[in-house]
């Protein structure tokens, strides 16, 4: 059973949270920075805010703090997106749809943030995806690092919005991850763009060093 704190930290079951949006009396299923959403004020305040850090983007409008919010909020629409995408038994093909467009929207505007140096390292991990129908595993290698995820050679028909889970073979380490982006390489590799769900600095780097390098 989910519980979820509210915004006075008492905690609350999931299953009977209510959309705290005035004048909602249907159930929660999210929670976007602790105020919990039914799917249709969810599905509205992310397009609501996507749309405006678009706008501040194409302004150059962010300061640093902002660009710090607009990561957090990214990343956390798009997990929760694709949560109410993947559970959801009664979603209809318009929010499936709408869903789907937030996540692809999401990680668009994170591959404008320039969340951290990148570091050339080819580090051996397993790539698996638990997809329905579509479950595969493969061992690769990371080309480039960022402290918030990676480009991976994949073999896999891996899409933009695809959970994965990434192992290092050198730490056993694991973590969560999100395909942002795939793309065709020479030889007919593909090289896909993972971003970590809930991992900081999964490959135990001195960022500020490979910054001062770079």
């Amino acid at each position: 059973m989910g519980i979820w704190p509210n915004r006075g930290g008492r905690s609350v079951e999931k299953q009977t949270a209510h959309c705290t949006t005035t004048g909602c009396e249907h159930i929660a299923v999210s929670t976007i920075s602790g105020d919990a959403l039914c799917r249709r004020h969810f599905i509205d305040i992310c397009y609501t805010r996507l749309e405006r850090y678009e706008e501040l983007r194409k302004k150059r409008g962010l300061n640093v703090m902002g660009a710090e919010a607009m990561r957090r909020f990214i990343h956390e629409c798009s997990r929760q997106a694709d949560e109410i995408e993947h559970t959801a038994t009664d979603l209809e093909n318009l929010d499936r749809a709408k869903l789907l467009h937030i996540i692809l929207t999401a990680s668009e505007l994170g591959r404008f943030l320039r969340r951290s140096p990148r570091k050339v390292a080819a580090i051996p991990v397993r790539v698996s995806c638990e997809r329905l129908g579509g479950a595969w595993a493969e061992d690769s290698k990371t080309v480039l690092l960022s402290r918030y995820g990676a480009s991976v050679q994949c073999n896999h028909p891996a899409k933009p919005g695809d959970s994965l889970q990434i192992i290092r073979f050198d730490t056993g380490q694991k973590a969560e991850a999100r395909v942002a982006w795939q793309r065709p390489f020479e030889n007919e590799s593909v090289r896909i763009g993972v971003e970590f769900v809930n991992c900081d600095n999964f490959w135990g780097l001195d960022w500020s060093a490979v910054e001062e390098s770079r």
